[in-house]
């Protein structure tokens, strides 16, 4: 599955995006992540708002520590938030990890109804949570639902991968990022993974 994905990508990329293509032609064959329990991956994203992924993982290790197992809306509030603050999380992090709690409903019904449906509805949805903006709903698209075309103009890295490998002028507004990664589709999200590996020393971005 992986490998024929790439194949569609890197040939689709080529017709469309030779600079690019250039660009993505010596990466090795990179997965499309795998959806997760929709909770536990909106939690996961919020410990990771401005967190390394080293510190984000270490973070969460201790978040399920203190919740005593997997994480799920129905532990989040059996624990006071001084649980979560010990663990980690910041008092802004902490609200929202209740908030998403709260969203998801009795024994999560409402947010599995919202996975059920479509995208556009959902992000509408969630954009109203406390703690959740545009960039935290695309990486829960990318990670939490494994979406394939999926883009976020306002992540610092696909921009910094960006202006160093596409020619794009430094600090644009979202849009022209955006705009730029339109051709892309309904690849984008492979195409995300793509930049942030752009972004590694040569030896672990092309394996040697």
């Amino acid at each position: 599955m992986n490998e024929r994905m790439d194949q569609e990508f890197r040939a689709h990329v080529k017709q469309n995006d030779a600079d690019f293509y250039q660009m993505v032609e010596r990466h090795p064959v990179l997965s499309l992540p795998l959806p997760r329990s929709p909770f536990e991956a909106l939690v996961r994203i919020v410990v990771g708002q401005q967190l390394s992924v080293k510190a984000a993982e270490t973070v969460f290790h201790r978040l399920e520590q203190a919740v005593g197992g997997q994480i799920s809306a129905s532990k989040i509030n059996l624990v006071s938030p001084a649980h979560l603050r010990a663990a980690g999380l910041s008092g802004a992090k902490t609200a929202s990890v209740f908030a998403l709690a709260e969203f998801s409903g009795e024994d999560e019904r409402h947010l599995h109804r919202l996975v059920e449906g479509p995208w556009n509805v959902f992000r509408e949805e969630l954009l109203q949570v406390r703690g959740i903006g545009p960039w935290s709903a695309d990486m829960y698209a990318m990670f939490g639902l494994g979406l394939n075309d999926v883009f976020s103009p306002g992540d610092l890295g696909l921009r910094k991968a960006m202006e160093r490998h596409l020619n794009v002028a430094q600090k644009q507004k979202p849009a022209v990022y955006d705009q730029r990664a339109l051709c892309w589709s309904p690849y984008r999200t492979l195409a995300s993974l793509h930049l942030w590996h752009s972004l590694k020393p040569d030896h672990e971005r092309f394996g040697r």
